[in-house]
C-alpha cells in the first residue's frame, strides 16, 4: 500500500493583504498547505505546535506590531525560513532585510509571492531581495 505524504504546510501572517484569497490559491495549487495568521501571537503558537516549510510575513505587519515576529519565529524554530512580502519600492531597503527575515520580494502579485517562495524553498537559505 503506497503511503501519501502530506503537503508541506506554509504559515501567512496578514493583516490586511489586498490579494489573500488569490495568494492562498497559487500556494494551495503548487502543493503546499496553508495557514493564516492575522495576529502576531496567533503566528508565533502556530510554529510552537506545528511544523512548517516556511513563513510569508506582510511588510505592513512588521511596520507595525510584528516588528519582532521574524526574530520570535526563529526563536521558537531558528532554521524556519521566513519571506517577506514588500511592495514599497525604496531603493534604500532593498537590501535591508529585518532581522530574522531570510529573504524579501516586492510585490504584491500571487505569482511574485510564490516565485520568493520557492526560491526560498529550494536553497533552503537567503534568497535575496528580489523585484
Amino acid at each position: 500500500m503506497a503511503s501519501k505524504t502530506k503537503p508541506e504546510r506554509i504559515l501567512c501572517v496578514a493583516q490586511s493583504f489586498p490579494r489573500l484569497e488569490a495568494l492562498e490559491i497559487a500556494i494551495r495549487e503548487s502543493g503546499y498547505s496553508l495557514l493564516l495568521a492575522f495576529t502576531t501571537d496567533h503566528a508565533v503558537a502556530a510554529c510552537v505546535n506545528t511544523k512548517f516549510a516556511a513563513v510569508i510575513l506582510d511588510a505592513e505587519l512588521i511596520r507595525g506590531e510584528g516588528e519582532a515576529l521574524a526574530e520570535a519565529l526563529k526563536l521558537v524554530r531558528p532554521k524556519l525560513p521566513v519571506l517577506l512580502i514588500d511592495h514599497r519600492e525604496d531603493p534604500t531597503r532593498r537590501n535591508v532585510l529585518p532581522k530574522g527575515v531570510d529573504a524579501a520580494v516586492i510585490g504584491r502579485s500571487p505569482a511574485t509571492v510564490l516565485g520568493g517562495l520557492k526560491a526560498l524553498l529550494g536553497n533552503n537559505q537567503t534568497a535575496g531581495v528580489g523585484s
